[in-house]
């Protein structure tokens, strides 16, 4: 009981982690409601979903955040950019990159699932989106809870956590133990095609986060089939 009650107590940090998935894999969740054709926008650092893009026409697209809300339209650059071959062979087959001032080409740790060349300020914006609400830079972790977030078969996103805090079902610890609840919620893990680069296939999890209220610490988490 000792030993419970100590572990109930473990003090919480601020960690901040970059992704630990295979690459070409994110986590999302997703909102309730979505325009049809929407497809995810993935972001390398943290590996997860950050918003969606549907094409309304050719070189104009319809940007939506994470919770299903449009952002803005965002449209080709007029002026075609100065790119070598090399460029138009990684852009035909799905890599993503930002154009600036039409000229300047820089390589981006933001994906579309179609070509969709996002300005700064969209990725930015999108971003900024996973702030509202509860923070996931308002969560804290225990050092074993931590720990686990090193690991690419337990590593789930800190924004992800934090979706599933805020819109999962929320209930007492299994164990009884005060102050503490879990929260579960519906994920999918996006593994991209490598036969058709730009396209997800998508297997669904359930993800379970245990948290000590009083001070917004994540004790545990795990996902599972």
């Amino acid at each position: 009981m000792v030993t419970g009650l100590a572990a109930s107590e473990e003090p919480g940090r601020y960690y901040t982690f970059q992704s630990r998935l295979p690459h070409g894999e994110f986590f999302e969740i997703r909102p309730r409601f979505l325009p049809h054709g929407a497809k995810p926008i993935v972001d390398d650092e943290t590996g997860m979903c950050i918003g969606y893009s549907v094409s309304q026409a050719p070189g104009l697209w319809q940007i939506y955040d994470t919770e299903g809300n449009f952002v803005r339209l965002e449209e080709a650059p007029l002026e075609s950019p100065l790119i070598d071959p090399t460029d138009l062979v990684l852009l035909a087959a799905g890599a993503f990159r930002i154009f600036l001032a039409g000229r300047a080409l820089l390589q981006s740790g933001v994906r579309a699932a179609v070509t969709v060349n996002l300005s700064h300020a969209t990725i930015s914006l999108l971003r900024g989106r996973l702030k509202i609400g509860l923070s996931a830079r308002s969560l804290k972790m225990t050092e074993s809870a931590a720990k686990h977030m090193y690991e690419p078969g337990r590593y789930v996103p800190l924004q992800i956590q934090e979706k599933a805090i805020r819109y999962g079902t929320r209930m007492p610890d299994p164990l009884r133990k005060p102050g503490l609840f879990r929260y579960e919620t519906r994920m999918y893990r996006l593994v991209e095609d490598k036969q058709k680069k730009g396209s997800y296939f998508y297997k669904p999890y359930r993800l379970e986060v245990l948290v000590r209220e009083k001070d917004w610490t994540i004790m545990h988490f795990q996902y599972m089939p």
